[in-house]
């Protein structure tokens, strides 16, 4: 698994319900880790685009649904809920997802002079 992979995930209190996401996790980390950190996705598109980027499906990402990272929702999973890999996010999807990491986690301040 790679930063930037869409994986088919159950977290938990999903009750066992299946759901893409995205690791956000550094690939320094390697896979020595027990866990790693993910974003869960959802098909339910809302309109915080500056949070949730939204990621239209492809072969590439293997979506089948317009869907948004929840950058608000990141998690550290077992590696044993992750179930397979879909596919991968690139280029703009990648640079969204960054900036919305910036935001959520407080990263993105503007320097005072």
């Amino acid at each position: 698994m790679k930063r930037g992979d869409v994986v088919l995930l159950v977290a938990q209190g999903e009750m066992g319900k299946p759901r893409p996401g995205v690791i956000v996790q550094a690939d320094e980390l390697g896979d020595k880790t027990t866990s790693v950190l993910i974003c869960p996705m959802t098909s339910d598109v809302t309109e915080f685009h500056r949070t949730r980027p939204v990621v239209e499906p492809s072969v590439r990402n293997g979506l089948r649904l317009r869907s948004q990272i929840m950058t608000d929702k990141i998690n550290a999973l077992p590696r044993d809920r992750v179930r397979q890999i879909l596919g991968t996010l690139t280029g703009d999807a990648l640079e969204q997802l960054d900036s919305a990491l910036l935001l959520v986690l407080g990263l993105a301040r503007q320097i005072k002079r």
